[in-house]
């Protein structure tokens, strides 16, 4: 099952997108998934009435639900319920590399965290961006400076839909929020004069986009309602979109506020300093065929260098920078670096390595068995031959 559910949603992730395509296979949430594909549905049979392009609805489990069902499998009949004994040694050992191997699966999936650092050459970074989540930032503007913000988290926001309302309260300040009409991707457009829809904000308003196949393509987009504390505070409502970059302002109480709809940010525990970065294009094209980046890690024990490029990353308090992106044409090179914080990061591969001592000695004592049981054949032979 999980080999059927992992071709589909290979073959269906060039038409939904790596992300979509994971939420609906792979999430714990997802216990059941119907596959949809251009040839699960009907041809045009409309000789017959009301068949034609009517999808073939196949329900499969979710893979977190199989593998939730082969980990407890395995532990039972693989581990507890086995036979004991030196014979079965080395299956047994195999058998834990297998529960091992779906644990590091489980730990990654609650627990690992991913997001992109982009650094111009010469530049140094010490944060990631999120690829998928946005938080708002909240924060008052004293003299035109911003100060440290107030920062919701992304984990309610993720999780509402067009008609939802998330109410946000924030202790420390004279106000709290109500998240509405979240929007996954969305465009900003231009309000018709004088209309008095409570969604026209400045002669904008919000218009839902249909999502991109790359989920960081999407633009984000909500309205938010600053509900004053105090008793002749007046609700203001303002339109928050991702791209927009700069903060929104409001009033509130005679002090200025900004709000921010932005990719989630998370610091890192040490720096990266671009040295070099080299690419090259495919002839005629803008989609690179080789990059590499020179850098410098800045951390708490001093300075070190590393050559990152594809499938040699580096690896460091935790983290994981993969060479993910590249741009020759600005006038400094700049590099993009996939980070992943993965406590299981590189359990699988000592799960393989364990999988195959177990088979190694399985395998070896069933040949010098079989070896020592041959020749006590070819020595009965021989002395029933004398």
């Amino acid at each position: 099952m999980l080999l059927v559910l992992t071709w589909l949603s290979t073959l269906e992730q060039p038409f939904k997108g790596l992300y979509e395509v994971q939420k609906r296979y792979y999430d714990a949430e997802a216990w059941y998934v119907v596959p949809d594909l251009p040839w699960l549905y009907l041809p045009d049979f409309s000789f017959l009435g009301g068949f034609a392009g009517k999808q073939i609805v196949i329900p499969l489990p979710g893979a977190y639900l199989v593998s939730a069902i082969l980990f407890v499998n395995l532990c039972l009949g693989g581990i507890i319920r086995i036979r004991k004994g030196w014979k079965n040694i080395g299956v047994i050992i195999s058998h834990f590399s297998m529960v091992s191997l779906l644990f590091a699966g489980f730990v990654a999936h609650k627990y690992s965290k991913e997001g992109i650092m982009f650094v111009m050459k010469d530049d140094v970074s010490d944060y990631a961006q999120s690829y998928y989540d946005y938080t708002i930032e909240v924060c008052e503007i004293i003299d035109g400076e911003l100060t440290a913000p107030y920062v919701v988290p992304a984990e309610p926001l993720k999780k509402l839909g067009p008609a939802d309302v998330q109410r946000v309260n924030l202790p420390k300040l004279p106000f709290n929020l109500d998240v509405s009409h979240w929007m996954r991707n969305s465009n900003v457009v231009k309000a018709p004069m004088g209309d008095d829809n409570p969604l026209v904000v400045d002669g904008l308003a919000l218009q839902v986009a249909e999502n991109a196949t790359l989920e960081e393509e999407n633009a984000a987009g909500c309205y938010i309602d600053i509900l004053p504390n105090s008793a002749d505070g007046r609700k203001v409502r303002l339109l928050l979109y991702g791209p927009a970059g700069g903060a929104v302002t409001a009033t509130i109480d005679g002090k200025i506020y900004g709000f921010t709809l932005v990719r989630e940010i998370w610091p890192m525990p040490f720096r990266v300093r671009l040295n070099e970065s080299v690419g090259e294009y495919y002839p005629g094209t803008s989609k690179p065929s080789f990059f590499m980046s020179e850098i410098t890690r800045l951390a708490d024990n001093g300075e070190k260098k590393f050559t990152i490029k594809m499938n040699e990353p580096m690896r460091y308090g935790g983290y994981t920078l993969y060479q993910a992106r590249w741009s020759g044409e600005t006038e400094r090179p700049q590099s993009g670096f996939a980070i992943v914080k993965n406590p299981s990061d590189q359990w699988p591969k000592y799960s393989l390595y364990i999988s195959m001592l177990g088979l190694f000695i399985h395998f070896g004592m069933k040949l010098f068995g079989y070896m020592t049981s041959s020749s006590n054949k070819n020595r009965k032979s021989a002395s029933k031959a004398a």
